[in-house]
């Protein structure tokens, strides 16, 4: 193992990364320093970022001494190691703002919330705390579930209150987090959206051999469909179609909605394009009560789900790309969702909002980004069990989108079929096809792995939770949240709690299984190969 190259290419990468610290550092700065805290009274973040900008280059510095002798080419298992490295040493930087400013005491719920960031997960651990308005002191939250058996959680808030001077209104929650951090949370979000790898690949020299395989490491699904002869180039282009759709998201929501301002517009757009689902607003998108926003956004989520290399092709002319088969099973799996979810909220809502909510709610479900208009936890059981289904469902290969992926299920189902047919036809001679496409057995093995591991770490990963006491509804649907990068669940989970309930243990796996999930688990599985670390094979 190259480590000494890897140490240089990383050295890089912490340098690349101090870019994307500077934009939240100025945010803080122009609130602090220029409005003052009479209009942002809450805890200042400029110094935290400076801070973290400081210790990013310090890290990068150290590498690249540990490096600086190597060449930095990297070959296959020192570009997944890096993939991996990078996974986990991106959000220990992203999580150091909101230690430094004090918004988290606790180090582990700044690194969930960087995980949940740079996966696109979008779950979060920022809960208000609840103080007694006599003592002015912290009481724990309680909250109790009857699932089969009464489940009780005790569990303190994350973010104390700030007391706006102008109104002596008291704020909570996301109200009394710096707009800083709330813009680094939807940032880091956009990030992992368009896969830091990507833009790593896009920008940084030559990689050697390794480039290519950090790009098919990061662009998800079981084929990575090169569009151009060169890497560097495929995902340059895929970074400024990425761009294109959050700027015309930005436009659309801020000409329809008077009450969105350009940081709200932002902030939503990069966490709608990436299937993020982080929000700056306790109640989320709900807070705008705009049928045209949630539309928009719609609109918006199921285009970051769909493949960017059918963009690309059709912007080329290509426009036979459309009929590719797993963009039309993914849009006739949207309808139907939709047509179920609205039949069944028929007895709650006037069809119109029926229509909106149920619509809205299936799609960003499906596409793991995770927003919510509604408390879809008093839903019927159907609407909550087809949204649980489309959790693992997930959008196209190649897109922002989590789950498992539209492609592989239609592969599953082939193969289930040539299986069946075998017992009756044992001499016939048989192809995987989609479309026009053969799977290869390589392809078809991997895509049955993949189900299986995906199944074992749901069941594994919600036995642990319950043996932690977490109640099995609960336990299951934030195992598939994490898994998937879904962001929301159900019951603790559910629209109107956060993940704050779970035990520093819970944190762990959370982190574990959003970054397994986000590496499509085969980049994670191989750390725990023994075989992977020798120095020869």
């Amino acid at each position: 193992m190259l480590y000494r190259d890897i140490c240089k290419t990383l050295s890089f990468y912490m340098w690349i990364l101090v870019i994307p610290l500077s934009i939240p550092f100025f945010i803080g700065a122009y609130c602090e320093w220029i409005v003052g805290p009479e209009v942002y009274p809450q805890p200042p973040a400029a110094f935290a970022f400076l801070l973290t900008i400081g210790t990013t280059v310090l890290v990068g510095a150290l590498f690249w001494l540990i490096g600086r002798n190597r060449t930095g080419h990297l070959f296959r298992r020192e570009a997944l190691l890096l993939v991996l490295l990078v996974y986990l040493l991106t959000p220990a930087i992203g999580a150091l703002p909101f230690l430094f400013n004090g918004t988290f005491s606790n180090p582990l719920d700044g690194y969930f919330e960087s995980v949940s960031g740079i996966t696109t997960t979008g779950a979060t651990v920022m809960q208000a705390k609840k103080i007694d308005p006599q003592t002015k002191a912290e009481r724990p939250i309680k909250v109790s579930f009857v699932t089969g058996a009464k489940t009780t959680y005790t569990y303190n808030g994350t973010i104390s209150p700030v007391i706006d001077p102008k109104t002596h209104e008291v704020l909570s929650g996301l109200d009394a987090v710096s707009p800083a951090l709330l813009f680094w949370r939807s940032l880091m979000q956009w990030m992992g959206g368009g896969g830091i790898i990507v833009l790593f690949v896009a920008i940084l020299p030559a990689l050697g051999v390794g480039g290519k395989i950090l790009f098919q490491t990061e662009v998800t699904g079981p084929s990575k469909e090169s569009m151009m002869p060169q890497i560097k180039e495929t995902a340059s282009k895929l970074w400024k179609i990425y761009l294109g759709l959050t700027i015309c998201q930005i436009i659309l929501l801020m000409v329809t909605n008077d009450a969105i301002s350009l940081f709200d517009a932002v902030t939503i757009s990069f966490s709608t394009i990436s299937t993020g689902g982080f929000t700056g607003q306790n109640n989320g998108i709900a807070t705008f009560n705009s049928a045209y926003t949630d539309w928009i956004i719609v609109l918006f989520m199921i285009l970051g789900s769909i493949s960017f290399s059918i963009y690309f092709f059709c912007m080329r002319g290509k426009f036979n790309r459309l009929r590719d088969p797993e963009l039309r099973l993914f849009l006739l799996i949207i309808l139907f969702a939709v047509i179920v979810a609205t039949w069944q909220l028929l007895g709650s809502y006037p069809f119109w909002k029926a229509f909106q909510f149920g619509t809205f709610q299936v799609i960003s479900a499906q596409t793991s980004t995770g927003f919510s208009t509604a408390n879809y936890d008093i839903w019927p059981f159907s609407v909550q069990v087809l949204m649980l289904i489309l959790f693992y469902v997930g959008g196209m290969a190649g897109s922002t989108a989590g789950g498992i992926k539209v492609v592989r299920h239609q592969t599953f189902f082939r193969i289930m079929l040539n299986k069946i047919e075998s017992i009756y036809r044992p001499d016939a001679v048989r192809t995987y096809r989609l479309g026009n496409t053969i799977i290869d057995n390589r392809t078809a093995t991997t895509v049955l792995c993949y189900f299986m591991v995906t199944a074992s770490l749901a069941i594994m990963g919600t036995f642990l939770l319950v043996l932690d006491g977490v109640d099995p509804e609960t336990g299951l649907s934030t195992v598939s949240c994490m898994l998937n990068n879904v962001g929301i669940a159900f019951r603790m989970g559910g629209p109107t709690e956060s993940f704050a309930f779970l035990s520093n243990w819970g944190k762990i796996l959370s982190c574990f299984w959003m970054i397994a999930g986000r590496l499509e688990y085969f980049a994670v599985l191989i750390a725990f190969v023994p075989a992977f670390w020798r120095t020869s094979y």
